[in-house]
This record gives C-alpha cells, structure tokens and sequence, in this order.
C-alpha cells in the first residue's frame, strides 16, 4: 500500500497544491486587508487569551503571550484542519462523482492550506521570542521533527474521520464536542507542565498524564519548551506519538482505499 499512496500522491499532489492556492487567494479576494488577515486573526485571538487568563483567571506567567500564540498555532491547525475533514468527501462530491482522485489528497488541499496559516503565525512567534529577548539554542531545530510529528498526526485523525464520515451523518457534531473538550485539555491558554506538575490523581502526576494520553497537549508542551527555555524534545514521548500516528495514519489509508468506491452511494 505504500508504494500505491506514493505513486498516488505523485499524480495527484499538484492538483492539491494548486486548490490549495486557489482557496488561499479566494479567501482573501474580497477583503480589504486581504494577505493582513494572516497576521491579525492569530493575535487579536493570542491578545484575548491572555486577557481572559490574566483578567479571569489571574494567572500570571513571565511569556504568558509566547505561552498562548503557540498554543493556538498548534491548536488551529489541528483543529480546523480535522474539522473540514469530517465531511470532506460529502463536501467535493461533484468531484468523486465524476472523475477518481484518492480522497486523502482532498483532505491534503485543507492541511496545505492550514499549514501555511499556521507557518505565518509561527513567523509572529519569532517576533515574540525576539522582543521577550528569548536566547536561541541548538534545540530550536527540532522544531521541524515536532512540525512533522504534528502534521503527521493531524493528517492520520483526518483521514480517519473523513472515512467515518460518509457513514455517520452525525460524526461532524461529536468531533466538534471532543474538539472542544479537548481544548481546555491540552494547555492551549495555560502551560500544562507547569500548572499540573505538582498535582497528583490516583497516584499518578496529571502533568506527566496530559502529554502522554493526549498528543496535542504533548507537541504544545514540547514547542514551548524548545522555543521558550531552549530545551530538548523528550525522545520517548515523541518515538511513542510518533509510532501512533503512523499507526493510525496506516489503519485510516487502508480504510479509505478498501471502502472508496462505496463513497459515492453514500453521498
């Protein structure tokens, strides 16, 4: 099968990558500040955050800025991008309907076009680090292997949702409950390792707990660490989610291309 997604992505890609653009210039077309709402949309919303964890919740934190634009970089790529996949194929059904494309290269359009939402608001990251007068170290490079655990993830949840979600009309709302649960529990306006170190739920360390059950709250974590206090990915952790995603990302492309051909009398 994977010389099969290869040779398919091979054919197939530039077809994503030119709807990617085309959705890219159209999302801006029509606006004022066009290109300008990139950079605005990340910090009006990284600027809310913090008002309401500093102003709700009195909490206080010497990055606290650098703290919520990381987490809402990582977190908006994940979450939009698995949203728009749930009902992907019903969404370009007069596309399936008349010509074959492997639907994961459908899902791939949204994830290139996320991906470079989400490279823009890294770009207001720096722009952070460099006025907090963050020190860069050597450990800053691996922010490409959490950018690649990231997307490799993120691809694997979409592609199995898209796949559920011919079937199960009602997929959409669940995901967009678990989504949002799943926020608050991954330390997108709070640092969970900090917050949650010193608290302990049937013997084991919650802290610890929330990066090893749930990966997004585990890359945050990780990027905030890398960025931030210059220190290295704990290996273990990220072998582990590494391994799970490819192993879902598997599962989900078997999925996909064993049941295909049934999409289209579903939809």
């Amino acid at each position: 099968m994977i010389k099969k997604v290869a040779a398919h992505i091979r054919r197939y890609n530039p077809y994503s990558v030119y709807a990617a653009k085309s959705e890219l210039k159209g999302e801006v077309g029509a606006s004022y500040l066009t290109w300008m709402w990139w950079i605005l949309d990340p910090v009006l919303f990284m600027f809310v955050y913090v008002f309401i964890t500093v102003v709700v919740f009195k909490s206080q934190g010497e990055y606290l800025p650098v703290v919520v634009i990381i987490g809402l970089t990582v977190w908006n790529f994940f979450n939009k991008t698995v949203m728009v996949s749930v009902k992907i194929v019903n969404t370009f059904r007069g596309i399936v309907s008349k010509i074959y494309i492997p639907k994961y290269m459908l899902i791939l359009e949204k994830l290139y076009v996320n991906f470079f939402k989400m490279t823009i608001s890294f770009g207001i990251v720096v722009g952070f680090a460099v006025a907090y007068r963050l020190r860069p170290t050597i450990h800053l490079l691996e922010c490409i292997l959490l950018v690649l655990l990231l997307v490799l993830l993120t691809l694997a949840c979409c592609v199995l949702v898209a796949h559920f979600g011919v079937y199960v009309n009602d997929l959409y709302n669940v995901v967009q409950v678990i989504l949002r649960f799943l926020f608050y529990l991954s330390g997108v306006f709070y640092d969970v390792s900090e917050r949650l170190s010193q608290t302990v739920m049937w013997g084991l360390n919650v802290g610890r707990l929330m990066v090893t059950v749930n990966p997004i709250a585990y890359v945050i974590d990780e990027f905030r660490k890398v960025i931030i206090y210059g220190q290295a990915v704990r290996v273990d952790l990220y072998l582990y989610w590494l391994v799970v995603s490819g192993a879902l990302l598997y599962l989900g492309l078997k999925l996909m291309y064993r049941f295909e051909n049934s999409y289209i009398k579903v939809v």
